[in-house]
């Protein structure tokens, strides 16, 4: 069979370090969380940690496990120690060998060392503004490639405890798939193996060997079959894990797919020309591309907001409008990620505060702190930009302007191959804030009507589920919690 547009070696490290890394390991609720000290619990009165599992303090986009890896703690503080020295504040910031000692002890611990030494948290404040430098940055994300070559590993010698990658790219269900369906293949064993090593991969890879597996809805049925749910019945942490990189892989077929006339496809092919090029080094001077470190930026923040994201590069590829979220943090300091798009201009930002504007095919870095969104009476949207405290049209979008590119569903899908015809429906159907929704109408679309069930079963049953139900009732308080990223009790970063 031949296979439309498959997947390149560097769009298979693209969807390891922004699908599995980015979407499913280094973000909370939009948040990029990859270059700061996390940790995943609750932390009580007088700083008592109250560890989830056995999960210890944690950092990088494919979220290291301190506690499972206790070498890179030490790492960690000299590189620390190395920026402090170069620090106006060095007094404040170097640690003596007393609290090196001290810290490095604490970092090394795992969830269950937490609980046996009634564990208080350390201050975090000063690393965390190290790992968020430049420096810090560096450090991360060499461990960050380390970890991605890892899992995408491949040789010539078959059987030498071959990475899940390499394992599934020799069989025919891989092969004879398109290649949104090997992305999405590809990102479900990758982040199998980065959860939990070589404990379940093999026995999914050995049922797609055997021929029983014969899609990737089949693999993910395969991957939620192999925990039991939580008692409370939340998805387990690998149902979870899947569900996330799925919604990751998404973002990354939309844009292999983006419209060429789209500014988000010439962004895309630079940046996945060098997936793990680095979020420093995308910023250094670049005479090919003076603009790659706002293309990489944009990138980056897409795969922090799948949902929104899809249809940011939907309203691209179709050259349309879309105005969705306010730059203005709410009562409770929270801000909602931006979208808008008119024609080809686009304004996009993201939760930590940091946007990206196409405008007149000009690219600029924005602080949404900055931007003004008004609701015109006309049903337009204007944003406003404080310009040294003169205020600049920014971006107007009105719904009612035609598109500038015919959409793609005006495409007499009848006529296509049934491979190219799942391609177009699958990329050009419209996208919702869940993730269960979005499957499901994808199923629909497909003729699955066996998935969709599946789907609404599963659905049925998930935190999105009852917290719709419980929507009219009374609200218990919930404890503070010091990170909210899915728990994974597992080895962590697997190379």
């Amino acid at each position: 069979m031949t296979n439309p547009n498959p997947l390149t070696d560097n769009e298979l490290r693209a969807a390891a370090y922004f699908a599995v890394g980015v979407t499913s390991e280094g973000s909370i609720a939009g948040r990029d969380v990859a270059y700061r000290l996390s940790f995943a619990g609750n932390v009580g009165p007088g700083g008592r940690m109250m560890p989830v599992a056995n999960s210890g303090y944690s950092f990088g986009t494919l979220q290291i496990d301190i506690g499972w890896h206790p070498e890179v703690a030490r790492d960690l503080l000299d590189n620390y120690q190395t920026w402090a020295r170069a620090q106006p504040d060095r007094a404040t910031l170097e640690l003596g060998q007393n609290a090196y000692d001290t810290t490095l002890q604490s970092l090394r611990r795992s969830g269950e060392q937490m609980q046996d030494d009634r564990a208080v948290d350390i201050d975090r404040q000063h690393i965390n503004r190290f790992l968020a430098s430049d420096a810090g940055r560096t450090f991360v994300h060499g461990l960050d490639t380390e970890h991605v070559n890892g899992v995408t590993a491949r040789d010539a010698m078959v059987g030498n405890r071959d990475s899940a990658l390499e394992r599934l790219q020799r069989t025919d269900l891989y092969r004879n798939s398109t290649g949104d369906e090997q992305a999405e293949l590809a990102g479900m064993m990758m982040k199998l193996q980065n959860q939990a090593g070589r404990r379940y991969w093999p026995g999914v890879m050995r049922q797609v060997e055997a021929g029983t597996l014969t899609s990737p809805e089949d693999v993910k049925a395969a991957v939620d079959a192999l925990r039991p749910n939580e008692r409370n019945g939340n998805p387990d942490y690998l149902q979870s894990g899947a569900d996330n990189t799925l919604r990751g892989i998404e973002v990354l077929n939309a844009l292999r797919g983006a419209n060429t006339d789209s500014p988000l496809s010439q962004a895309w092919a630079n940046v996945s020309a060098n997936p793990l090029i680095g979020p420093v080094a995308a910023h250094q001077p670049n005479a090919d591309n003076p603009n790659l470190g706002h293309e990489y930026d944009t990138v980056r923040s897409l795969f922090l907001t799948p949902e929104g994201s899809r249809r940011m590069i939907e309203a691209l590829d179709r050259g349309g409008s879309l105005a969705v979220g306010n730059p203005q943090p709410n009562a409770q300091g929270r801000r909602e990620a931006g979208f808008y798009v008119s024609g080809d201009d686009f304004v996009h930002w993201n939760r930590n505060g940091e946007g990206q504007a196409y405008i007149g095919g000009q690219w600029h870095s924005i602080d949404p702190d900055n931007v003004t969104r008004t609701r015109n009476a006309d049903g337009t949207t204007t944003l406003t930009i404080d310009d040294n405290g003169r205020q600049e049209t920014l971006l107007r979008v009105d719904p009612r302007t035609p598109n500038l590119r015919a959409d793609a569903g005006t495409i007499d899908r009848n006529l296509l191959p049934d491979t190219e015809r799942r391609e177009v429906a699958r990329a050009h159907t419209p996208t919702f804030e869940s993730p269960y929704l979005n499957r499901m109408l994808a199923a629909v679309v497909a003729g699955d009507e066996a998935g969709a069930d599946h789907v609404m079963r599963e659905y049925a049953q998930s935190p999105e589920a009852a917290a719709f139900r419980e929507r009219e009732e009374p609200q218990t308080v919930r404890q503070p919690v010091a990170e909210e990223r899915d728990v994974q009790p597992s080895p962590g970063r697997q190379v």
